[in-house]
């Protein structure tokens, strides 16, 4: 009889290594990114690291090998079974215009995981079944100010916390188009915290604590369209769209306001002024778009340039919106394999380079500008002939500015990426028994 071949036992303790230990740096990632305090937090890069390098450009690239999670329809591309995970090393410089002090922060996370395999091998069928962070939530803040005829006060505000999406796509088409989609659960947690006391040396005040820590999970879905126009026998045209529906999600939290004694690190509670446990409500998450063009010489070059936007002006939190704003981004990038077919080993690495800018979506009354430029490489393993697996190390490194010295706060990025791409043939029957 025949029978099927399966994964092996190395690929599939992986899978389970990496989910855990993906969610146990998440939760001990420190940015001190005072800017997470806002919504549910900084967005994480979205694409693979393939696709970083590039500065970010996703919506028209597709390939047979790696997992384009950013536009489901490239799905429909793949024709190897693709196991794709991926790793960070992020750096972050916070400067403050009111002072010349600066602080660094260092964190190495996964990024994503991912696995796709193909449908039908005669039809444009894929699927692919994923898991990755999408938002952080990490800072820590002393700000010292003066109340009026009253008294100089202390503030220290700090919160932990993020989200997640555990997702299946599936994608299909012809040779010329596809259509897919991404839908899953998003879920995850936010806890803040601010504390006041007053600076008197004379005068004893009680000190206040006031908390707010929050659950929350709902369905999400994204959709995504890709179209080539072959224009010549090797020259290709690439189209790419994508579009994220708005998604309400269930909300619990508990509040409270206390006032208490002794530091942060062991108050003492001298009066639980308001306490609420349990309370639910919604938090709104807003719908996304973008558009991308893409021009092709196959086995050679590629170069492109897409437009995203969210609407971050319609979040909401239990009813309340934030310091928000609708946001884009304009994404510039390409790649370039020197000889695809040389025997020089350098001739056959893919070389990348990307640029990103548009406004931050947080709103604290200055138009926050970003940037990112990137450089990256696609690096060959030696192809397995008897077993049909392809291995593929991709590497990026990516920095760049949130604000500038018109802010009150400005933070200097450096992230280096590493993304492992394994593929291989699963399930093909036996010639022989």
């Amino acid at each position: 009889m025949p029978l099927a071949r399966t994964t092996t036992n190395w690929k599939i303790c992986c899978s389970v290594l990496i989910i855990n230990v993906l969610l146990v740096f998440q939760a001990q990632a420190q940015d001190n990114s005072p800017y997470s305090r806002y919504g549910i937090g900084d967005v994480l890069p979205q694409t693979n690291v393939l696709n970083r390098a590039m500065g970010g450009m996703s919506l028209a690239y597709w390939d047979l090998q790696s997992i384009n999670f950013n536009n489901p329809a490239s799905y429909a591309r793949l024709k190897l079974t693709t196991f794709d995970v991926g790793l960070e090393y992020d750096q972050r410089t916070l400067r403050a215009t009111n002072t010349t002090s600066s602080y660094k922060s260092r964190n190495l996370v996964p990024t994503y995981l991912n696995i796709g395999f193909p449908l039908s091998k005669k039809k444009s069928w894929g699927m692919n079944l994923g898991f990755k962070p999408v938002t952080r939530i990490s800072y820590d803040v002393i700000s010292n100010t003066r109340l009026s005829n009253i008294d100089s006060v202390s503030y220290r505000y700090s919160g932990t916390g993020g989200s997640y999406q555990a997702f299946i796509g599936l994608a299909g088409g012809t040779r010329n188009f596809s259509v897919g989609i991404n839908a899953g659960y998003m879920f995850g947690n936010k806890h803040y915290g601010t504390q006041l006391s007053f600076v008197n040396d004379s005068v004893r005040y009680t000190k206040a604590n006031y908390t707010d820590s929050t659950n929350f999970g709902g369905l999400f879905v994204k959709a995504g369209v890709q179209y080539q126009l072959v224009l010549s026998g090797d020259m290709n045209l690439k189209f790419g769209a994508t579009f994220g529906l708005e998604n309400k999600m269930k909300a619990y939290r508990d509040v409270t306001r206390q006032t208490f004694e002794g530091s942060a690190r062991g108050p003492f509670v001298l009066d639980s002024v308001y306490r609420s446990s349990g309370e639910t409500g919604d938090i709104v998450m807003p719908a996304s778009w973008g558009g991308g063009v893409l021009l092709e010489k196959m086995d050679n070059w590629q170069i492109g340039i897409e437009y995203n936007s969210v609407q971050w002006a319609d979040f909401s939190y239990f009813g309340q919106k934030d310091q928000l704003q609708n946001n884009w981004a304009v994404r510039i990038g390409g790649q370039i394999i020197p000889s695809i077919n040389s025997k020089n080993y350098w001739n056959r690495v893919v070389y990348r380079a990307g640029f990103a800018y548009g406004p931050d979506q947080v709103n604290t009354g200055t138009n926050l500008k970003t940037w990112t430029a990137s450089w990256g490489m696609g690096m060959p393993v030696r192809r397995n002939f008897y077993t049909n697996q392809y291995t593929t190390i991709n590497l990026t490194l990516e920095m760049g500015q949130r604000g500038n010295k018109s802010d009150a706060i400005r933070e200097n990025f450096f992230r280096v990426a590493m993304g492992f791409n394994l593929s291989d043939i699963w399930f093909n029957k036996r010639q022989y028994n």
